[in-house]
């Protein structure tokens, strides 16, 4: 099982939530993924990309489990519903009304 954590807007996997989700997982002595959704270029970050970069992450994965804070509670969602290899969503206030 691949995990993912995916960070909310204007956050970062260096955020207190995500560095937090990453201790618990080491110390069951799992990874977790926490990819950078700004890639460094927040002034053009869009959901589309955010929504590819992912994609691009769990490709290859058998089975994954997103856990999403906010905005990236959302995109974990869409990516639940058109990758047929997410099992599992942790949804963390997602902004669905974003």
């Amino acid at each position: 099982m691949m995990y993912v954590y995916l960070h909310g807007f204007a956050s970062s996997p260096r955020s207190w939530k995500a560095q937090f989700a990453q201790s618990r997982w080491q110390k069951y002595h799992q990874e977790l993924l926490t990819p950078d959704l700004n890639q460094n270029d927040f002034s053009h970050l869009t959901f589309s990309r955010q929504l590819h970069q992912v994609q691009m992450l769990i490709a290859e994965a058998p089975a994954v489990t997103l856990i999403g804070s906010s905005f990236g509670g959302l995109t974990a969602a869409w990516l639940g519903e058109r990758c047929a290899n997410v099992q599992r969503l942790v949804l963390l206030a997602p902004a669905f009304y974003f």
